[in-house]
Parts: structure tokens; sequence; C-alpha cells
């Protein structure tokens, strides 16, 4: 006999191709007793599904697992995970490691606001440290940082002698 319909349908099946329908169709061709041989492997799978569906728990399952759990009258006690004796020595050494980094790290931010409290007190200008070379060049378009830094100080004190003048 021909099953050429079948071996289609399994084919878009495991495709996820098929129809509701089309899948009802392969159940039922499987629940047969005379299914033909190369197909006979497929049918372990369609009548696992409608075996499980009729697997379910007994009314009497609750009380089943309370009388379980009341028979084991003594409590167990939690494993205790202790740690290797070979590998204590380093996990103090980074333990400290790391209470020296938090420590130098906090003593770094509080020296550096301390250190911006005493420039905003003053009338100190404020630098920027990141402040690149060629961004200066470029903003002042000029070849060298060194004439930068004296065309920045000659202008400032070429602004100065103007407020003067102005003053008086």
């Amino acid at each position: 006999m021909n099953y050429q319909y079948i071996e289609q349908l399994l084919e878009r099946y495991f495709d996820c191709e098929t129809t509701l329908q089309e899948e009802q169709i392969l159940r039922s061709f499987f629940e047969q007793e005379d299914v033909p041989e190369e197909l006979q492997k497929y049918a372990e799978l369609f009548k696992y599904e409608t075996e499980s569906k009729q697997i379910c728990l007994g009314e009497d399952f609750d009380k089943k697992m309370m009388d379980l759990i009341q028979k084991e009258e003594t409590p167990r006690k939690a494993r205790v995970l202790k740690m290797h004796p070979r590998l204590a020595p380093f996990f103090k050494a980074a333990a400290v490691v790391a209470i020296a980094l938090t420590i130098g790290n906090a003593a770094e931010r509080a020296i550096g606001e301390h250190d911006a409290e005493e420039y905003a007190g003053s009338n100190a200008v404020a630098v920027d440290p990141y402040i690149k070379s060629s961004d200066i060049r470029s903003t002042l378009k000029v070849k060298d940082v060194s004439q930068a830094e004296t065309k920045a100080i000659n202008d400032s004190i070429l602004s100065i002698k103007t407020e003067k003048d102005e003053v008086q």
C-alpha cells in the first residue's frame, strides 16, 4: 500500500507546517495496529502524545504527600560548605588588596575635593588637565604649544591693560 500522503504529512509535521487537522490525521493513523514497518518508528511519538494527555494526579495525591512529610520526623540540617584550607591564604590576600584599593580610592577623592575647595576660595584659574596640545593648537591656530602659551599670556596682559586704560 502507498503511504505517500502520510510521509508528506510527517515531513510537514517535523518542519512545523501542519495544521491541527493534519496532526489529528497522523495521530489516528498511528493509533492503528497495522502501521507499516518503515513508519513504525514514528508511532511511539504519536502514541505518547495521546497517552500523556490521559495521565493526571489522583485525588489522594495531596494526602499521600502530607503523610510522607509527617513521617519524616527528624529535621535535616543544612550542609556547611567549608573553604579548602589550601585556598584560604589566597582569599585573605585578595581581601587585603581589595581593602587597600578601597581606602586608597577614598583618600584620593578626599584629597581631590580638598584641593578643589582651596582653588575655589582663591582667585586662581582652574586648568583642565585633560586638554590636549592639539586642541590648543587648533583653537589658537599656532604651530607650537609654547607659542600658544605665550600668545595666551600676551592676550591676557593686553586685556588687562585695556581695562586699566578704560577705567582711567
